[in-house]
């Protein structure tokens, strides 16, 4: 190794031998001239000297009759002389390895691990806001206090911290798991019907369940009691005297109710109406936008969306984006809508209707749907049986 790199370092030069090889190399050897690397090409013979002493060769070919010939060379005397033709090469070598070496002291891209509950923009705007962004300088960042500014920035993050794997920073949080609900066993309470239906479940986590599937029962009706007494042994004698249960009756009661629902529509609508597009490109370097072209933002209503897309090489976004932002101008128009239109403007204000007045977890699993009005107005009524949960906790008042 360490005389391979001696070569490397003065340089060498590889010749074939034409003529009288054998007397050529002894004569050389006796000269003190030192050869390595010796091979045969069919009857030339080949090997490898410095310049140096190649220079010595030609007196010792001419008494030796051999005629020598240089077919390579290599080392760093002959790659520096190369470089020197070629000044422009050397110079874009220096550039680019400065550019790298600044570049490289920014943040080249933000990854988001841990983040459940909190999107990924939520997260990324509250380590913006901190200081830490697609650009920023990293070798004068402190990371512990960047990771608790972005910290105290988001609502339920028990943990966080900021590493960077070279021009990347991970972001690495844990989300708080919520509270459990708290129940006041010492609220004495009852579980009543909050509106007329047919049992389908019931499932009590605190208290004795009165009713059973199947049963109908009316809105103010008892399903879970708070307050029982001891069930009786029909094979053991009765206790003197039964004891008494009093507490907060807590669990699920799903039934199988009946709804309904109304909503009015009316035949002119207004709606927004396409005028015109413009566009404007910028490429975004490291977080700085450069725009491309002289378009403004229109006056009055308009529509706006953009798309980015960014340079992507082997899997791993690098801070370097193409984005075009298009606006559309609009103006406001009413519409006269037909009975189709209507009726499907109806429909969907009924589907948000009944997703405001339904509890969470309920389903509609039959309705009739009826349209009636003509003209100014549309009406939809829709009659429903829906599955959904019925208990409602009310407090026992001793008096």
């Amino acid at each position: 190794m360490v005389e391979r790199l001696a070569h490397f370092l003065t340089g060498w030069v590889e010749f074939e031998v034409r003529g009288n090889g054998p007397r050529f190399f002894n004569t050389a050897a006796k000269a003190g001239v030192e050869f390595w690397g010796f091979s045969r090409r069919g009857e030339r013979l080949s090997a490898r000297g410095t310049p140096g002493d190649y220079k010595r060769l030609r007196e010792l070919a001419r008494r030796s009759g051999a005629h020598p010939t240089i077919v390579a060379r290599g080392g760093l005397p002959f790659t520096t002389a190369r470089l020197k033709r070629r000044k422009g090469l050397v110079v874009g070598a220096a550039a680019g390895t400065a550019v790298y070496l600044f570049l490289s002291g920014f943040c080249w891209g933000v990854t988001v691990t841990g983040a459940e509950t909190l999107t990924r923009l939520q997260v990324l705007e509250a380590a913006r806001q901190s200081g830490l962004s697609v650009g920023a300088p990293l070798r004068e960042m402190d990371y512990k206090a960047t990771a608790l500014s972005i910290q105290n920035r988001l609502e339920g993050v028990t943990w966080l911290s900021v590493n960077n794997n070279g021009c990347f920073v991970e972001v690495s949080l844990r989300e708080s798991l919520p509270a459990p609900e708290v129940v006041n066993d010492r609220e004495w309470s009852n579980m009543v019907a909050a509106r007329p239906g047919t049992i389908l479940s019931v499932e009590a986590e605190r208290g004795r369940p009165v009713v059973s599937p199947g049963d109908t029962v009316t809105a103010g009706q008892l399903l879970i009691a708070g307050l029982y007494e001891q069930e009786l042994d029909p094979y053991s004698p009765p206790p003197d005297e039964p004891y008494q249960v009093l507490g907060a009756a807590r669990g699920s009661v799903r039934a199988l109710t009946y709804r309904e629902f109304s909503v009015e529509v009316p035949q002119e609508k207004t709606v927004l109406v396409p005028t015109g597009r413009r566009s404007q490109a910028a490429l975004e370097v490291f977080g700085l936008r450069v725009p491309l072209g002289l378009a403004a933002q229109p006056e009055g209503s308009f529509r706006v969306w953009r798309s980015s897309t960014a340079w992507n090489p082997l899997g791993r976004a690098l801070p370097l984006a193409w984005e075009v932002t298009t606006w559309e101008t609009c103006r406001e128009e009413a519409v006269l809508l037909e009975e189709a239109g209507q009726e499907e403007a109806a429909l969907l204000a009924l589907r948000r209707l009944q997703r405001e007045e339904l509890p969470p977890g309920s389903k509609v699993v039959e309705e009739e749907l009826s349209y009636t009005g003509e003209g100014a107005a549309r009406r939809l009524k829709a009659v429903c049986r829906c599955e959904e949960e019925i208990g409602l906790v009310r407090k026992i008042s001793v008096e």
